[in-house]
This record gives structure tokens, C-alpha cells and sequence, in this order.
């Protein structure tokens, strides 16, 4: 069980902003509980405690450091890469057919018996077919199923809400956990198949963090 030290750190938002604090913490979520307090006077005060077994305040204090750096460069990359983002978004670009292929494979997989009739959306019956109208989608903008059995998760997003480079986004942050493949579908809409190379990955969490990065793209491109 990990200590209860807990570990107080004010951080200067205009060096940091929130949106960089916040996405600081969600990045050491696994190791380190990060409360954020009130802010006064341009400042706000961090709360640490540590998850991860033998953490003290110092490590605790250097990983946030680390973590804040690590989000400043991110955001200052995003915005460098607005101009692609911007081009990406306005030819519609599907990724490769490799993906399309793949993710045809799992919609069949899922024993559809209208692929063809829906241009490869999923049957009815899991509750992912495509609507006959763009705003069946809820609210949220995001419609996640997933396939325990195969060890995988698909994702489909409301193009109004999320543009193809956003979904790019938070496939590049997902790289190193979980290989993804994206296709664009018809009024705007997009495919996201999530597919971990370990059995023993949490499904429901890996939708989730792709979930979680994919409004932080929406947030930074706004």
C-alpha cells in the first residue's frame, strides 16, 4: 500500500496554464493522486498523494515537473501542427485501407447481417448501426462498444463534434499502449478501433483514455 504522505505545490498558471495542470495529472493519474485547489492571485495549489508504492515528496514533485514540461511541449507541437490538422480536416482523408479493412473485419465479427446495407456500420443489435439522420448520436459525441471476447474496442465519433485530426491526436498519445485504426465513414462520421497488443489491458479504460485525449484535441483546436 502506498504511503500517505501527501505533498502541497503551487504552480504558476501563467507559466503553466490550467489546461496544462490538468493534463499534467491525468498523465501521473496511475502513480500519483493530483487534487487541484483554488486559485488566487494567478496561482493554484496542488495537492499530492502518492498510488504508486515508495514515492516520497521529492519524486513526487520532480515527476510533476516533468509532466508539466512534457504537456507545454505537446501543446506547443499541437499548435505547430495546426496548419496539417487544418488540411487533414478539410480533404476527409481516410487513413489506409489496411484499416478500413480491419475494421470491417471486426464489425463482421460482431455478426452483422447488414455491413453492406450500412457501408460497414455495425448491426443494430450492439447499438453502433448508423443512423439515418447525422444527430442520432448522443450527446457526448461518442459511442463506444466493447469486444471482451476478440480484446478490442471500437469507437464511433460524431464528426460534427470530433474532425479526423483530433482522432489522429489521440491515437498518437495511445501509441505506446494501444495500436489504433481509423476510418471515415459517410456524413462526417469516424471509426476508431482500438486493438492492445496485451490481454491482460483494460478495455473499458483504454476507451476511456482514448476518450479523455480525444477532447483534449478538441479542446486545444478550438
Amino acid at each position: 500500500m502506498a504511503s500517505e504522505i501527501a505533498k502541497e505545490i503551487v504552480v504558476d498558471l501563467g507559466i503553466f496554464p490550467l489546461s496544462i495542470v490538468k493534463s499534467a495529472l491525468y498523465v501521473l493519474s496511475e502513480r500519483i493522486d493530483g487534487r487541484i485547489g483554488e486559485e488566487a492571485d494567478g496561482k493554484i495549489t496542488l495537492t499530492l498523494v502518492p498510488i504508486e508504492e515508495g514515492l516520497d515528496s521529492a519524486e513526487m514533485e520532480r515527476a510533476l515537473n516533468q509532466a508539466l514540461i512534457a504537456a507545454s511541449v505537446n501543446e506547443r507541437a499541437f499548435q505547430m501542427a495546426a496548419p496539417i490538422r487544418n488540411y487533414l480536416a478539410q480533404t476527409a482523408l481516410s487513413i489506409t485501407s489496411e484499416s478500413q479493412q480491419t475494421i470491417k473485419e471486426f464489425i463482421a465479427s460482431l455478426g452483422s447481417e447488414r455491413t453492406d446495407e450500412h457501408a460497414g456500420a455495425p448491426a443494430g443489435h450492439v447499438d453502433i448501426s448508423l443512423p439515418e439522420e447525422q444527430g442520432a448520436l448522443t450527446t457526448t459525441g461518442v459511442q463506444r462498444t466493447v469486444d471482451e471476447e476478440g480484446g478490442r474496442v471500437l469507437l464511433r465519433l460524431d464528426g460534427r463534434k470530433y474532425l479526423l485530426p483530433d482522432a489522429l491526436w489521440a491515437a498518437y498519445e495511445m501509441r505506446d499502449t494501444c495500436p489504433c485504426s481509423i476510418e471515415t465513414m459517410p456524413r462526417g462520421q469516424l471509426l476508431v478501433l482500438l486493438e492492445p497488443t496485451s490481454e491482460e489491458a483494460d478495455l473499458n479504460t483504454l476507451g476511456e483514455r482514448f476518450e479523455h485525449w480525444l477532447e483534449v484535441a478538441r479542446e486545444r483546436s478550438q
